[in-house]
């Protein structure tokens, strides 16, 4: 009898890192070119979220990939928050935006956060579990081919956005159809990562027609020739 752990009953979010709390009750205030956007966390699952036009109330999670760095999923919307040099990406239904942070003690320096083709010529394999992983290489600064297992050698190309938080760590939107073969929730279309290139690490979220899945997971290299 073999009794080995295959992974095979784990979805895509086995190896998801425990949820943070860093953020419970404290209101997150976010310039954008002079518009303020208002994240207020209301305990450990609600915020509500005002971009002036009156406050909304979100169900939350929020995922930490270091000291000052965090990936918070609200309904279908999602934000990094960077609180050491003070900045921020919203990512909303209408793209993304990049704001400022005021919060005490910030540090000097540390460019805003913008879109990037850092990782052009790149390529990664992120594991999400248990024989649950997705090998993507990076062609330009806006498209990328993923392959999800099992089949880690059938490349689609897919659409990706990918913005330059700081050093070592980048935040990938890639946009288009995950296969159920990979345990997704079914109609899985896109999948959020904030990764730390200097751990290998990442967290991050898939959205599709259910509801929204957190994961993390580590990176690796492996030769794709």
């Amino acid at each position: 009898m073999n009794l080995a752990n295959d992974g095979a009953k784990y979805g895509a979010d086995q190896y998801r890192f425990a949820h943070n709390y860093d953020l419970k009750n404290k209101i997150i205030t976010i310039d954008v070119d002079g518009k303020s956007y208002s994240l207020a966390f209301a305990g450990r699952d609600r915020l509500a979220f005002d971009c002036g036009d009156g406050a909304e109330s979100y169900d939350y999670e929020c995922l930490k990939i270091e000291d000052d760095t965090y990936f918070v999923r609200f309904g279908l919307h999602a934000a990094v928050i960077e609180l050491h040099y003070g900045h921020a990406t919203l990512l909303l239904s209408d793209g993304l935006l990049f704001g400022s942070i005021s919060v005490p003690m910030r540090a000097d320096g540390g460019d805003a956060h913008k879109l990037t083709d850092d990782m052009v010529g790149t390529s990664v394999q992120w594991v999400l579990g248990s024989d649950k992983f997705v090998n993507q290489i990076y062609d330009s600064a806006d498209s990328c081919r993923a392959a999800w297992s099992p089949f880690g050698d059938k490349f689609v190309e897919y659409p990706v956005k990918c913005v330059k938080i700081k050093d070592a760590i980048y935040l990938t939107v890639i946009t288009g159809a995950i296969p159920d073969d990979a345990l997704p929730p079914q109609g899985s279309y896109k999948m959020i990562a904030l990764s730390d290139y200097e751990h290998m690490l990442f967290v991050g979220c898939i959205f599709g027609k259910a509801a929204p899945l957190m994961i993390s997971g580590y990176g690796e290299f492996p030769d794709f020739s």
